[in-house]
């Protein structure tokens, strides 16, 4: 079962992508025109914000980081269980 939030990210990744291409495609606008800079970077530039902000919340919205208390239960709980730790192959 594909779960929704992959799509979002695919979806997101895309718009991501397609506006930082267009941003940074060669020869547009063309130099010394102001008029098209400022079109071409309100355009990109606004459409690359709202893409990774808008992608953001949906995506968190989804897939909620732990809370630092969760982290410090879920620690506590495997020290609990006897697990041994390891650092760079030694046990602690």
């Amino acid at each position: 079962m594909r779960q929704r939030y992959k799509d979002i990210e695919k979806v997101w990744l895309i718009c991501v992508v397609l506006f930082y291409f267009l941003y940074n495609l060669p020869g547009v606008p063309p130099y010394g025109d102001a008029k098209s800079a400022l079109i071409h970077g309100g355009i990109t530039v606004i459409g690359l914000w709202v893409s990774v902000y808008v992608g953001l919340f949906a995506i968190y919205r989804h897939r909620r980081p732990r809370s630092l208390q969760e982290v410090a239960e879920l620690e506590e709980k495997s020290k609990g269980d006897g697990e041994t730790k390891t650092n760079g192959g030694e046990a602690q």
